[in-house]
C-alpha cells in the first residue's frame, strides 16, 4: 500500500478529491490558481499526432516515480483551458499502452464537460504510482525532472535504475511483512489425557487497498467502530445464480482498539475468542481476516454416507484419517467477511479501485471440501474422495491487484475461488455444490 496521493483538485474544505470525485468546475479553480506544471503534473493544450506518441512516455513516468495526472485541454503556456471534442480517448490510450509500454502501468480517467457544452470538454488521467517498476515505453525506461520526462540511461544513470528496482523489492518486503497473522486467533481442540492441542484448518485472508484510504478523516475511531459494527448487524444477500441467493448474516459483536487498527470479532463469550471469526481493521483501509475452518459436526452421518458413495476403499477406518469441511458454512463465511469489508470501504471512501488480495490456508492436510446434498455424492460415486495434500498454501503469491468487483456472490466467489484447487475440486464443481446446499437450505 502507498501512502503518496497527490492531486491538483482541491476542495473548499481542503480535503485533495480523487478523480472520481472532480467535476468541470474543479478543473476551473484549478486553472484560475494558475497551478504551475510540476514533478506530478502536466498539462497538454491538445492531442495532436506528436502529444500522442509522447503520452506513453510520460505515463511510464509518473508510474515509475510517485504517480500523477496528465490533463489534456489546458494550455500548457498560459493555463487557460481549451476545451476538446468529446473522442474515444481513454481506448486509444489503453490500445497504445498495450504495443508500447512492459510492464502496463494502471491508468484512471475522466472526461469532464461544462453543463453548457456536453460534447466538449478535458480528459484527464490519473496515473497511481506503479506496483512493479520500472515502466518502459518504447523499449525505454523514464523518469520525472521538474515538470519533464526523460529517458534513463543504463549506463549514466544506474542510480535512477537501482532506486526503481529497490522500490520494488521494498514494495514486496511490506506486503510480505503485513499479510502475517499475529492475533490470537487458532482453530483448536483443549488438550486430552495429557496430550497438546490439536490444531484444525485456518482460513487468513489479508487486503490491502493500492492507497490509503485515510479512514480517520471520514469519522473518528469511536464512530468508526460503531459503524463496523452496525453495518454487520445488517443482513445481506447475494445473488450467485440466476434466481439463487445466497442469505447471510454474520454480526461482529465485540470490538476493541489496537495501535493502527480495530479488532472485531464474531462472539463475546470469552471462552470461545481463540476460536472465533477476527477481523482487523487497519486506518489505512488494510484488513486481516482470520477464519476457523468449520468442520462438519456429524461424523457418523458423514462416514455412513462415504461408505455406501465412495467405491475405492479397503478399510473403513480410512475414512477416520480425514477431516471433513463443511463447505457451505466455510464458503459462506469467506464472501460473508469480503461483502462486509467492500461494503464498509466503498461507503466511506470511493478510492477502493484496486487492492491485493492474498489468502493463506493452513493445517488443511487431508482435509475435504463436503457438501451434504444428492449432487455431491454423485460426484464421489464418479470420482472418489478428493483432499487436500499439502498442510500449507499461499495464494496471489505475487501481490497481484485486482479491480473492486461488483457485491454480488459470483463476483465475490472471485475473490476466493482459486483456493478451491487445494481441496482437489475445479471452481465450477465448487460453484455447483455451493448453488445446490443453497437451493436445498
Amino acid at each position: 500500500m502507498s501512502e503518496s496521493f497527490y492531486s491538483p483538485f482541491i476542495s473548499e474544505e481542503g480535503k485533495k478529491l480523487t478523480i472520481a470525485e472532480i467535476c468541470f468546475s474543479d478543473v476551473e479553480v484549478m486553472v484560475a490558481k494558475q497551478l504551475e506544471e510540476g514533478y506530478q503534473l502536466e498539462f497538454k493544450r491538445e492531442v495532436s499526432s506528436t502529444v500522442k506518441r509522447k503520452i506513453p512516455n510520460i505515463i511510464a513516468s509518473f508510474a515509475n516515480e510517485m504517480g500523477g495526472w496528465l490533463i489534456f485541454g489546458v494550455d500548457e503556456d498560459d493555463h487557460s483551458i481549451n476545451l476538446l471534442e468529446r473522442k474515444e480517448y481513454e481506448l486509444f490510450i489503453h490500445n497504445m499502452l498495450k504495443d508500447v509500454a512492459n510492464p502496463i502501468p494502471r491508468i484512471f480517467t475522466r472526461f469532464l464537460s461544462p453543463e453548457d457544452n456536453p460534447e466538449h470538454g478535458v480528459f484527464i488521467i490519473w496515473i497511481p504510482e506503479g506496483l512493479h517498476p520500472p515502466y518502459m515505453s518504447y523499449g525505454k525506461i523514464y523518469r520525472r525532472i521538474g515538470s519533464g520526462t526523460s529517458p534513463i540511461s543504463e549506463i549514466d544513470d544506474r542510480y535512477h535504475l537501482d532506486r526503481l528496482y529497490q522500490k520494488s523489492e521494498d514494495r514486496m518486503l511490506r506486503l510480505e511483512e503485513f499479510c502475517t497473522k499475529e492475533l490470537s486467533i487458532y482453530n483448536r481442540r483443549w488438550p486430552v489425557h495429557g496430550k497438546g492441542y490439536i490444531h484444525y484448518g485456518m482460513c487468513n485472508m489479508y487486503v490491502m487497498p493500492i492507497y490509503d484510504l485515510h479512514l480517520l478523516e471520514q469519522m473518528d475511531e469511536d464512530r468508526l467502530k460503531q459503524y463496523i459494527l452496525s453495518k454487520s448487524n445488517e443482513p445481506k444477500s447475494y445473488s450467485v445464480h440466476d434466481d439463487v441467493k445466497m442469505n447471510v448474516h454474520m454480526p461482529f459483536v465485540k470490538a476493541s482498539y489496537s495501535a493502527e487498527s480495530i479488532i472485531f470479532r464474531s462472539s463475546d463469550v470469552i471462552d470461545s475468542y481463540d476460536k472465533t471469526i477476527a477481523w482487523e481493521q487497519f486506518f489505512n483501509g488494510a484488513a486481516k481476516f482470520h477464519i476457523p475452518i468449520p468442520y462438519v459436526e456429524d461424523m457418523d452421518e458423514v462416514i455412513s454416507v462415504l461408505k455406501e458413495c465412495v467405491p475405492n476403499y479397503v478399510e473403513e477406518t480410512i475414512f477416520e484419517q480425514f477431516q471433513y469441511i463443511d463447505g457451505q458454512i466455510f464458503f459462506m463465511s469467506l464472501l460473508s467477511c469480503f461483502g462486509e469489508y467492500i461494503d464498509c470501504m466503498t461507503q466511506l471512501n470511493t478510492e477502493l479501485e484496486d487492492m491485493i488480495v492474498v489468502i493463506d490456508l493452513e493445517n488443511v492436510r487431508n482435509d475435504v471440501l463436503y457438501f451434504q446434498h444428492g449432487t455431491y455424492q454423485s460426484f464421489l460415486r464418479e470420482e472418489g474422495l478428493v483432499f487436500s495434500d499439502k498442510e500449507q498454501y499461499r495464494f496471489n503469491k505475487s501481490f497481484r491487484a485486482t479491480k473492486l468487483k461488483e457485491k454480488h456472490g459470483v463476483s465475490l466467489f472471485q475473490y476466493v475461488d482459486y483456493i478451491i484447487n487445494a481441496f482437489g475440486l475445479s471452481k465450477n464443481q465448487a460453484m455447483d455444490f455451493l448453488i445446490q446446499s443453497l437451493n436445498e437450505s
